[in-house]
């Protein structure tokens, strides 16, 4: 017979029904398996999922979730308004043209054609006299085959006679069916004004005629005296 001490002991080193296994069993036993939050889990059965709202993220790291719903938060969406307002700078932008003139010099005056009727820019030539035409034609010139008369824009304009340089060029012009060289003193360069802010020419330009003028057109604190090249080539317009 077992006295009471052996049965006592042997009570405490036996495991109680339905309650955690030991820590030695657990160790020893492969198929133990492990609960979490403390529920007890069954052997054989697949370990518990865990929620994703217990899945917190590391001290000092961002949840990635977060962070990308939280990306750039200070740029805010285009408001309705907004965009008309671009819509509309962009429809000023286009709307605004710009014209090309190339500008040139007669005497201490600067003066500019389209550069839309300008074919190109030669030095002086020889030039052929021609009998009975108007006194600002000083003759005809061959350019690849091609006769193209030569004015004096300085008598057309009614402005003197043109002094013939090293500068002194001839600027090959095409309107229309109507062509011809101009003589001018220098040429300057290529300048943009829009198309409208060319005023209308000052009365101090009265000594020149009106026909033969399209306006004033100002550039840089420069002001250019721009001819209508239609009515310049028009050597009928006397």
């Amino acid at each position: 017979m077992m006295d009471l001490a052996e049965i006592r002991k042997k009570a405490k080193t036996r495991p109680k029904s339905g309650g955690q296994a030991s820590i030695a069993e657990t160790k020893s036993s492969p198929r133990a398996v492990v609960s979490i939050q403390g529920a007890p889990a069954e052997q054989g059965s697949p370990p518990p999922v865990m929620p994703l709202s217990a899945i917190q993220p590391l001290p000092g790291h961002e949840d990635p979730l977060e962070a990308l719903f939280n990306f750039r938060p200070d740029v805010a969406l285009a408001s309705e308004e907004s965009y008309l307002q671009t819509l509309r700078g962009q429809d000023e932008q286009k709307a605004e043209v710009l014209c090309e003139w190339l500008t040139f010099r007669l005497g201490s005056e600067e003066y500019a054609l389209d550069i839309a009727g300008v074919s190109e820019i030669i030095k002086l030539r020889e030039i052929t006299d021609i009998p009975r035409v108007p006194e600002f034609i000083l003759g005809i010139i061959s350019l690849r085959g091609i006769i193209v008369p030569i004015f004096d824009l300085k008598k057309r304009l009614k402005l003197g006679v043109s002094e013939l340089t090293p500068a002194s060029r001839i600027i090959v012009c095409q309107w229309g069916e109507r062509s011809a060289g101009l003589l001018v003193d220098s040429i300057s360069q290529v300048v943009r004004i829009p198309a409208g802010g060319v005023e209308s020419p000052p009365a101090v330009l009265s000594g020149v005629d009106r026909e033969l003028l399209n306006g004033v057109g100002r550039i840089q604190g420069r002001m250019l005296i721009l001819l209508d090249l239609a009515n310049v080539l028009n050597a009928e317009l006397n």
